[in-house]
């Protein structure tokens, strides 16, 4: 659906601009500020300002986007009225005509009444035929409305055991729907234990890297064994939309961090003969 696309793409620029408020949050140093840095903090002041005000607009946005949503996925969901099937339509059309005859008869029975009653031949001819047609249209009109009870009564249960049979369906095709989203489930169980375990393993491979008697940078590694490497790996493998984690930071590849830090990291110790040489 159109509508959720939109709502990811506003959440998106909601996440940047709070990486962009971020990004512009005042300096602040333990010392007077320069004239140089006072003006910059006054443009990181003002950008401040118009994120802030940006923000306001993407949620409410965001929120009538949302809103939206939830009525397209209700009106989807909604009932559709159920068409008259052309027997019961054309019975309804013959019902209406009968109708508009009886009424044209009653208007003229009541012009040939009174030229009837002053004794003219022709209308009493006239009035005692609109007599007759009014008694065999009102008779058709009870046989056309018995013909339409009975054939709406008879479409109600077709329509009925069609729904039944459309429910059954639906339900159906929900439940094997419900089992692979249950499979799929499962098998992130399966990944997340895998996960746990293979986590389980990094103290003893920290304590390994520790005790291996090179020097070690604890700065560079300190980078490394926080949940903010954590969260970029995520976010490199595009999981931030299903995990809690700050999804401002830019995606980077554990091994990728592991690797260039790392290496970085462990450096070769000084030999002792060279350290006495130094000294000398």
């Amino acid at each position: 659906m159109q509508l959720s696309g939109a709502i990811e793409r506003v959440l998106i620029r909601i996440r940047h601009l709070h990486a962009d408020a971020e990004a512009n949050q005042p300096l602040q140093f333990n010392r007077r500020l320069s004239a140089a840095e006072q003006r910059e903090n006054e443009r990181r002041r003002d950008r401040g300002d118009q994120i802030a005000a940006e923000i306001i607009a993407a949620n409410a946005e965001a929120a009538r986007l949302r809103e939206a949503y939830a009525q397209a996925l209700a009106s989807e969901k909604a009932p559709q009225p159920v068409e008259p099937s052309p027997a019961l339509k054309a019975l309804y059309e013959r019902h209406e005509n009968s109708q508009m005859r009886l009424g044209r008869l009653t208007t003229a029975r009541a012009d040939f009444a009174l030229k009837a009653a002053d004794g003219d031949t022709a209308a009493q001819k006239s009035l005692a035929k609109c007599c007759e047609d009014q008694a065999r249209i009102a008779t058709e009109l009870e046989n056309l409305a018995l013909a339409i009870g009975q054939a709406e009564k008879r479409e109600a249960e077709e329509n009925r055991e069609f729904f039944e049979r459309e429910a059954d369906e639906k339900h159906r095709v929900g439940l094997a729907a419900a089992e692979n989203l249950i499979a799929w489930a499962e098998k992130v169980d399966n990944h997340l234990s895998y996960l746990a375990s293979h986590f389980a393993e990094l103290p003893a491979l920290q304590k390994a890297l520790a005790k291996s008697g090179a020097n070690i940078n604890t700065d560079v590694t300190s980078r490394l064994f926080i949940k903010a490497a954590h969260d970029r790996a995520v976010k490199a493998k595009g999981l931030h939309r299903f995990l809690n984690i700050d999804a401002s930071v830019d995606g980077v590849p554990l091994g990728e961090a592991y690797r260039s830090l790392l290496r970085a990291a462990v450096r070769r110790p000084n030999v002792r003969g060279n350290e006495h040489e130094h000294s000398n």
